[in-house]
């Protein structure tokens, strides 16, 4: 007997030593990755859950008439309690996933005309008895109604505007 061992044997029991932990370390990293996809999706869930919690059901088609909220849209009102909660009543033109867009009046066409469904509301012509809506008066240039200045009496300068005090054609005294 000599005290040369053989190498051979010992080389091949370490291989298969770190073999064994290699395919341990990938078993576990697999388990993990299926953990995490677990997770993942239940997060997805949760997420769609809070995000669709304020989510507007409703669906309006073409031609529709609606009205349009006020929120978002700045106005000369000093107030925000006093303005008006719904500007007017639109018609839909085109309709876009859930935006609309609304068929606006000459006076604001500087507002975006692609609304969201929250901030329409549809107009049903079975209201109640005791509500009335009265219309705005907007300026209407496709229907030819103006609203004619007779003469401008006063201006004046408040908050950085100047306000003018305005004498208007057939318009009884009371309406100002």
């Amino acid at each position: 007997m000599s005290f040369n061992s053989d190498t051979t044997d010992y080389e091949t029991t370490c291989e298969r030593l770190e073999a064994r932990k290699a395919n341990d370390i990938v078993i576990w990293m697999k388990e993990l990755l299926n953990f995490n996809h677990q997770q993942l999706k239940k997060t997805k869930l949760i997420i769609k859950v809070q995000i669709n919690k304020h989510r507007w059901n409703v669906i309006y088609e073409v031609d529709d008439w609606v009205w349009l909220s006020f929120r978002n849209v700045k106005t000369t009102r000093l107030c925000k309690d006093l303005k008006d909660k719904q500007l007017d009543l639109y018609q839909i033109t085109v309709k876009v996933s859930i935006f609309y867009h609304l068929r606006l009046s000459v006076s604001i066409k500087h507002l975006h005309s692609m609304f969201s469904s929250k901030l329409l509301r549809l107009y049903s012509e079975d209201s109640l008895s005791e509500q009335h809506s009265e219309s705005f008066r907007l300026i209407i240039i496709e229907d030819d109604e103006h609203w004619k200045i007779d003469d401008i009496l006063n201006f004046r300068r408040y908050r950085d505007r100047i306000q003018y005090k305005v004498k208007w054609i057939n318009l009884d005294r009371n309406d100002e």
